[in-house]
């Protein structure tokens, strides 16, 4: 956002979650969709205005819900998807585009609006079997929203040891590129 103020950031943010605001929740959730699949599949990185209308809709918990839930790839009801209770294979490499553009937009913004992404990373990383790493993430949300709900709760639910459904199959479990292979 070249060198933007935290304040010009957050302004920016919150003039996108207006906008947000006045539409109807399923077009709301569709325009956010639609922007996010065009990011997950776009070889290079988006505007920042595409990274600023993403991290104001990443404010918006149904919004936010379906957008994680969409990270996989896999079209299966949000609430399967969220806890990796799919019989399908995830796309791994969505999943790592997926984490290089929130954490591309993370460095965009405040703490202000951090925490759902924080929140998001801490998913693909519980996905791919990285608990101890996804309790970081989490940790850093919680710092930013010390009341930011889904992580506290996500936060809990790896720490009590549950591990992402996909991980207990060889077939569907994450495996990182190279000498390892896919």
């Amino acid at each position: 956002m070249n060198r933007q103020t935290n304040a010009t950031k957050s302004a920016a943010v919150k003039h996108h979650m207006n906008t947000i605001r006045t539409l109807p929740a399923d077009e709301a959730v569709g325009h956010a969709r639609k922007l996010w699949a065009g990011m997950l599949d776009a070889k290079t990185y988006p505007t920042d205005d595409q990274i600023i209308t993403l991290i104001a809709n990443f404010q918006f918990a149904g919004i936010r819900d379906q957008l994680i839930a969409d990270i996989p790839g896999i079209k299966k009801p949000a609430h399967q998807v969220l806890f990796a209770q799919t019989h399908g294979k995830p796309q791994w490499s969505r999943v790592e585009r997926a984490q290089q553009l929130l954490l591309h937009a993370y460095t965009r913004t405040n703490n202000q609006h951090a925490a759902p992404l924080l929140t998001a990373l801490g998913y693909i990383n519980w996905w791919e079997g990285r608990g101890s790493k996804a309790h970081q993430f989490l940790q850093l949300a919680l710092e930013a929203d010390p009341e930011y709900r889904l992580a506290r709760l996500s936060d809990r639910m790896i720490g009590c040891g549950m591990i992402a459904g996909w991980n207990t199959d060889k077939n569907t479990a994450y495996r990182p590129g190279g000498l390892e292979g896919p």
